[in-house]
């Protein structure tokens, strides 16, 4: 069976681009808030930066035709200036340090989006491990649709216990091609060329045949980060412009240990608190203690033992309650922020438990999906920070 992979040219920023103010953190983080990025883009300044690229999504209401015509013009006006540099294989061979001193090692490269799919029936060779909101698309398409260039925040994961893709590139590091603090107390991360793409064809190629006799049915990436960008990509595809089959992620190994999953919390708001709080409890009932903020106050939970089946439980009420009642969810990485949140909002904020990180590949080939939002790989500012790039036109 054939790779769902090409090793083709990505772009990075030369050398003389300050990277601590190029790397930014993926879109999708600090939703509810604006002051982060406020703050970052007081730093950045007038220099050339990954955020004048990318649509933070907190900004999603707010004007968001002139945003979009902003970030084309600053992507043409970089491509004009030179100021990027090529990988000419795609790969890109990252060590992250996270501010909570984890350190885990990814892979970037391109897939093939034909292979992708995020609906479980097709037996994708890259699979969403989510359910994926239709709706968030085509805001998202009316972003990418007209760029020059992506710069990606997915993440794909493969399953290696013998690690036997990732971790041999570490033994023979070539050229440094980057090497910086990340803004915004998001750690530390360095990039190594890989000038074997071969070793690297061969390794997955090895790993895919091996999801046959391991799954019973062939799967090589699952979506860690990222899927409805993943899924917006797929959705720009058009046959006449190649470029467009393809998108750029990282890779990283499931047994990696810097690989942590962490819970994805919920904050509900605009809501009547008490019949919430009363008909939630109610409901969504367990063995396995937990949090509740409400406003400023903390108040113990009993959710399901099966991490799994407490998002699946805590979502599926959620999701009724909105719908018959009105209000407002969002996702939070982070019980601390969660908790300023609901201090600062009044807001309802319900924590949850992570997923054990080798239940993921067999839930998937299993079930389909996992209940919408149910993991998340590290808080906020560990996710992926933008630094590559590569031409969509």
């Amino acid at each position: 069976m054939k790779l769902p992979v090409k090793f083709d040219q990505i772009l990075l920023p030369k050398k003389s681009v300050d990277m601590k103010k190029w790397a930014v953190v993926a879109c999708d983080q600090y939703t509810s808030q604006t002051e982060y990025w406020e703050e970052l883009k007081k730093f950045v300044g007038k220099d050339y930066s990954a955020l004048n690229l990318i649509f933070p999504e907190c900004y999603l209401n707010q004007e968001p035709e002139k945003r979009i015509k902003k970030i084309i013009e600053n992507m043409n006006d970089y491509l004009k200036k030179d100021i990027f540099r090529t990988v000419d294989n795609g790969l890109v061979l990252l060590e992250r340090k996270t501010p909570l001193g984890n350190v885990r090692h990814g892979l970037t490269m391109i897939v093939d989006l034909t292979q992708y799919s995020f609906k479980p029936e097709d037996k994708a060779l890259i699979r969403a491990t989510e359910g994926t909101v239709i709706e968030r698309i085509p805001p998202r398409v009316k972003i990418r649709e007209n760029c020059p260039l992506e710069l990606p925040h997915i993440m794909l994961l493969i399953d290696d216990p013998n690690k036997t893709v990732i971790e041999p590139l570490l033994k023979d590091k070539n050229e440094l091609l980057y090497d910086t603090d990340l803004n915004m107390n998001g750690g530390h991360i360095t990039g190594w060329g890989v000038k074997d793409a071969k070793k690297v064809e061969k390794a997955l190629q090895k790993l895919l045949d091996d999801s046959t006799k391991k799954y019973g049915e062939p799967l090589l990436f699952a979506v860690g980060d990222g899927n409805h960008s993943l899924a917006t990509a797929k959705a720009c595809y058009n046959k006449k412009n190649p470029l467009s089959q393809y998108a750029l992620v990282e890779v990283a190994n499931i047994y990696d240990e810097g690989i942590l999953f962490e819970p994805i919390h919920r904050i509900i708001k605009n809501v009547d608190v008490e019949k919430f709080v009363a008909e939630f409890t109610k409901q969504v009932k367990g063995s396995v203690k937990s949090k509740m903020f409400i406003g400023n106050k903390t108040v113990e939970l009993k959710l399901p033992k099966n991490s799994i089946e407490a998002v699946a439980k805590t979502q599926k009420f959620i999701d009724a309650y909105l719908k018959a009642n009105g209000g407002e969810i969002d996702y939070i990485h982070g019980e601390e922020d969660l908790k300023q949140l609901c201090a600062k909002t009044g807001g309802i904020g319900i924590v949850l438990k992570a997923m054990e990180k080798s239940a993921l590949f067999d839930y998937i080939i299993k079930n389909g999906v996992l209940p919408r939002k149910t993991f998340s790989m590290g808080e906020a500012n560990e996710k992926r920070y933008y630094i590559e790039a590569r031409k969509i036109k």
